[in-house]
């Protein structure tokens, strides 16, 4: 399979996985072919979004006051587990439990990055 069959491929997935739990297109991304999608569950706004070159996904979560943290899994061959660690916590994710819920995509997906704020580097997270 080419690298463009291959983005082709997961993209689709990302977008029917997510659109069926409740998830929106962001702003020209259906125009654009992208898998950039939007879920607000009342307490956090969380924007995703695929990078096919690194087969990583990058997605903020945003409090209402503003704060946020990125978040990178790089899923490889995980795409599937690291969409069903999204989607079961994306109804519980909240300012006061992100970093917790952040850990059940260690277990999906072992190469998860996070950057808390503008400034920070993102470094690895574990699960301890």
């Amino acid at each position: 399979m080419s690298d463009r069959d291959l983005h082709a491929s997961e993209a689709g997935r990302i977008i029917v996985r997510l659109k069926a739990a409740g998830w929106d297109m962001a702003d020209g991304a259906e125009t654009l072919g992208l898998a950039s999608m939007t879920y607000h569950n009342g307490r956090m706004l969380i924007e995703l979004e695929q990078d096919y070159e690194q087969r990583e996904l990058l997605f903020t979560l945003e409090s209402p006051d503003g704060r946020g943290t990125t978040v990178y899994p790089v899923y490889g061959d995980s795409l599937e587990a690291t969409l069903d660690a999204v989607i079961g916590f994306q109804d519980r994710v909240g300012p006061e439990n992100f970093q917790e819920i952040l850990k059940e995509l260690v277990v999906a997906c072992p190469e998860v990055y996070v950057q808390e704020g503008d400034d920070s580097e993102a470094r690895l997270l574990t699960a301890e």
